[in-house]
C-alpha cells in the first residue's frame, strides 16, 4: 500500500512540475498546467471554443506530423462507411476511396502544383470527403485522416472551403494562409532564419529539482522551500524583418492568400459541375425522383447555379486586381510586368524555374490563348441567344481558366509541368507571365461589357446634385505575422503540443498598403420614391479604363432631396494564430469572397495622385444582393438603365512608413 501511495505522489508531483503557466499558446486548461484548480462555477469551454481549438490544432505545424496523439489516433483509419456521409453522395465518394487506395491523392511530401493533370479532381475529392461527413464527429475523423495522409497544401485548400460549406463549421475562423503555410508566401531566407531561432529564446528554462526535493515538497510542504521561479522572458516578440522592395501589389501576402482561396473555389465548382453533368430525366419536376442519388444530384446542381463562383466572382476580381495594378503603375511610374525573382520554397524544396522563352514569344502565346477563349465565348453566345452576355462570358472564362493556365504553362516550359509560379495558387500573382494573362483577360471582359447609355429625358428627373469625398490617404502599415508554424519542434516523440511552453512570439514584420478612414456623401434629387443602385468607380482622368469599383449598394430614395453618406473605415489587421487560440467567440472577419479591404484605394503619391470618381445611379432590377459578397451589385445590374452619372475630381495622397509617428 505504501508503494502505491508513493507512486501516486511521484506521478502527481511530476505532473505539477510539467505544467508551466503560459500566455498565448496554452492548449490545456490552466489548472492542468499547475495553476489552482477552478471552482465548480467556472464556465467551461463552449462548443464553439472546442471546435475552434480542434481546427487550429490541425493547422498548427501543418507541414509536419500531427503533434497530439489523440488526433493521430483519430485519423489513423480511412472511414469508408456509407452511412457516415450525406444521403445520395456515396457514388462520388466511392470513386475517391478507390483513388486513395491507388495512391492517386497527393501524399504529404509530394509537390503541390495547380497544373498537375489530376489536381482539380484531387482537390474536389478531399473537399467532398470533408464536406459530406454527416456530423461533427465524422468530420473530425476525416479531417485528421486528411491532415496525416495528404499533401498539406491540398489539405488546407480543401479544408478552408469545406468549413464554409458545413453548417457545424461555418462560424469557425481560419488563420491567414501566410501564417498556416508561411514557406509559400515568404522568401526562403526568412524561412531559414526563423527555423534557426533557438528554442530557449522563446521558452523559459525549467529549473531542475531532484526527485527527493520534488517528493519532499509534497509530503513535507513546510520543510522544503517553494520551487524555483522560471526564468523571466522579455514580453516583446522576436522580430524578423521582411524586405519587400518597393511594396509591390503582387507581393501582398494577404492578397495572394485571398487569390489562392479564389482559385481553389473556382476549380472545385467547375470540376463539381462536370461530375454532375448527367441531367435528371424528370426535369419538369412534376415526377418524383428515381432515387436518393438523383435527388442529391439535382439539389447540388441547383446549389451550384446559385453560387457566385460561376465566373462572375472571377471576372470581378480580375478587373479589381488589374485596375489596382495599373493605378499603382501610374503612382510609382514603374512597370509591373518586370520579372520578380522570388526565392520561394515549394513544398518539395524545388526552386522556381523561369522560362527560357523571350518576352515576345510569351506575349504571342498569351494572345493566341485569349483569341481561342474569345472564339469559345462567341460560340456560346450564338448557341444560346437568351443567355445574358456577361453571364456567358463569366461561365466560359471560369470553365476554361484551368485548361488555359495549364496549356500556357506547358507551352512555356516545353511540355513539362515543373514547379513555377504560374502553377501555384498561393503565389502566382508574383509571376509577370500570370499578371500579363490577367491583363489580357481584363481587356477581353471589357469588350463584352455593355456601354453605359446616356439617361433619357424622363430619367434625367433624378439628379446627382453633389458628391463630397473626404480626404483620401494611403499609408504603409506594419504587420506582424506569427511564424510559429516554422518553429523546429523539439521532443516530437512525446506526441504532445510543446508550443504550450512558449512565452514569446516569433514574428515576421512586413508592410502592407492601407488607407485612412474616409467618407463619401451623395446628394440626390428624386422625383418619386424608388430603390436605386449607386456605384462609385475610381478612373484615370480622361480614360474609361481601368475602372476600380470603390462602392456598390442599393439605397431606398424618398421623393425630393436625399443625403446618403457612406463610411469607409481603415481596414483592420487579420487576427493572428495566437489571438485565435485565445478567442472565446467568433471575431468579425472579412467575407470569404470580399476583395481585401486594405486594398480599397490604390496607392497615392506625396503630392496627390489625381483621379476621377465616376458615380452612377442605376435602376434597381429587384434582384437580391448577396449579403456574403459585397461585389454582387457589380454583377446584378449589367443591363440596368443609368438614371444619372457624374464625374468628380479626387486626389489620393500617400504617407511613407518612415514618415509615420
Amino acid at each position: 500500500m505504501q508503494r502505491v501511495t508513493l507512486t501516486i505522489c511521484v506521478l502527481l508531483s511530476l505532473s505539477y512540475c510539467a505544467g508551466v503557466p503560459v500566455h498565448g499558446w496554452s492548449l490545456r486548461p490552466r489548472w492542468w498546467l499547475g495553476e489552482s484548480r477552478p471552482d465548480r462555477d467556472v464556465v467551461r469551454p463552449t462548443q464553439w471554443e472546442l471546435r475552434q481549438r480542434f481546427l487550429l490544432d490541425l493547422l498548427l505545424q501543418v507541414h509536419k506530423p500531427l503533434l497530439q496523439q489523440e488526433l493521430t489516433d483519430m485519423g489513423r483509419d480511412l472511414n469508408e462507411t456509407p452511412s457516415d456521409y450525406e444521403a445520395g453522395s456515396w457514388p462520388l465518394l466511392r470513386d475517391f476511396f478507390e483513388r486513395v487506395h491507388q495512391n492517386r491523392i497527393l501524399r504529404p511530401y509530394s509537390i503541390y502544383s495547380l497544373l498537375q493533370e489530376e489536381l482539380p479532381q484531387q482537390l474536389l475529392d478531399v473537399y467532398r470527403f470533408l464536406l459530406l461527413a454527416k456530423d461533427w464527429k465524422i468530420f473530425q475523423r476525416n479531417a485528421c485522416y486528411a491532415r496525416s495522409h495528404f499533401n498539406p497544401v491540398l489539405f488546407v485548400h480543401a479544408l478552408q472551403l469545406a468549413i464554409d460549406g458545413r453548417e457545424d463549421t461555418k462560424d469557425l475562423m481560419m488563420p491567414a494562409m501566410h501564417e498556416v503555410l508561411p514557406q509559400l508566401y515568404f522568401d526562403k531566407e526568412l524561412i531559414r532564419e526563423a527555423q534557426f531561432v533557438n528554442w530557449q529564446q522563446l521558452a523559459p528554462v525549467i529549473p531542475k529539482r531532484s526527485w527527493r526535493e520534488t517528493l519532499g515538497s509534497i509530503v513535507y510542504p513546510r520543510k522544503f522551500s517553494p520551487p524555483p521561479e522560471l526564468e523571466l522572458m522579455p514580453a516583446d516578440p522576436i522580430v524578423i524583418e521582411v524586405n519587400f522592395t518597393g511594396m509591390q501589389l503582387s507581393l501582398d501576402v494577404a492578397l495572394n492568400g485571398y487569390w489562392s482561396r479564389l482559385i481553389s473555389r473556382l476549380i472545385i465548382v467547375t470540376k463539381d459541375k462536370e461530375d454532375l453533368a448527367p441531367a435528371i430525366i424528370d426535369g419538369d419536376r412534376m415526377m418524383p425522383f428515381r432515387n436518393a442519388q438523383d435527388e442529391w444530384t439535382y439539389r447540388q446542381q441547383l446549389e451550384s447555379q446559385r453560387k457566385p463562383e460561376n465566373g462572375q466572382l472571377l471576372m470581378h476580381n480580375i478587373k479589381q486586381f488589374v485596375a489596382l495594378l495599373q493605378l499603382e503603375e501610374l503612382a510609382t511610374g514603374t512597370r509591373s510586368m518586370e520579372l520578380v525573382r522570388p526565392t520561394l520554397m515549394t513544398t518539395g524544396g524545388v526552386p522556381y524555374k523561369a522560362t527560357a522563352l523571350n518576352a515576345e514569344d510569351v506575349r504571342q502565346l498569351i494572345s493566341q490563348s485569349i483569341e481561342e477563349l474569345q472564339g469559345r465565348i462567341d460560340k456560346q453566345l450564338q448557341k444560346d441567344q437568351e443567355i445574358q452576355t456577361m453571364a456567358a462570358v463569366g461561365e466560359v472564362i471560369a470553365a476554361q481558366y484551368w485548361p488555359l493556365c495549364r496549356h500556357l504553362s506547358l507551352a512555356i516550359n516545353g511540355n513539362r509541368v515543373e514547379p513555377n509560379l504560374l502553377g501555384m495558387t498561393t503565389s502566382n500573382l508574383r509571376d509577370p507571365i500570370y499578371r500579363s494573362l490577367l491583363l489580357q483577360l481584363a481587356k477581353l471582359i471589357a469588350q463584352y461589357e455593355p456601354e453605359s447609355q446616356a439617361p433619357s429625358q424622363h430619367q434625367q428627373l433624378l439628379q446627382l446634385r453633389q458628391i463630397r469625398v473626404g480626404h483620401l490617404e494611403t499609408y504603409e502599415e506594419p504587420i506582424d505575422t506569427d511564424l510559429i508554424n516554422l518553429m523546429d519542434q523539439q521532443l516530437l516523440q512525446t506526441q504532445r503540443n510543446n508550443l504550450q511552453l512558449l512565452r514569446r512570439r516569433l514574428v515576421a514584420r512586413h508592410f502592407r498598403l492601407n488607407h485612412k478612414a474616409f467618407n463619401i456623401t451623395y446628394e440626390l434629387s428624386v422625383p418619386y420614391k424608388m430603390f436605386a443602385v449607386i456605384r462609385s468607380y475610381l478612373v484615370s482622368p480622361g480614360r474609361d479604363q481601368p475602372q476600380l469599383l470603390l462602392d456598390s449598394f442599393v439605397s431606398e430614395l424618398v421623393s425630393g432631396e436625399n443625403l446618403v453618406e457612406r463610411q469607409f473605415p481603415t481596414a483592420l489587421n487579420a487576427h493572428t494564430l495566437s489571438e485565435l487560440y485565445e478567442a472565446k467567440a467568433p471575431f468579425d472577419g472579412p467575407k470569404p469572397c470580399s476583395f481585401p479591404k486594405h486594398l480599397l484605394l490604390p496607392r497615392g503619391t506625396a503630392k496627390g495622385l489625381k483621379l476621377q470618381l465616376l458615380v452612377q445611379v442605376l435602376q434597381w432590377n429587384g434582384s437580391e444582393l448577396s449579403a456574403e459578397c459585397e461585389w454582387a451589385g457589380w454583377a446584378s445590374d449589367w443591363n440596368s438603365p443609368v438614371l444619372a452619372s457624374v464625374l468628380s475630381d479626387v486626389a489620393i495622397y500617400h504617407q511613407n512608413s518612415q514618415d509615420l509617428n
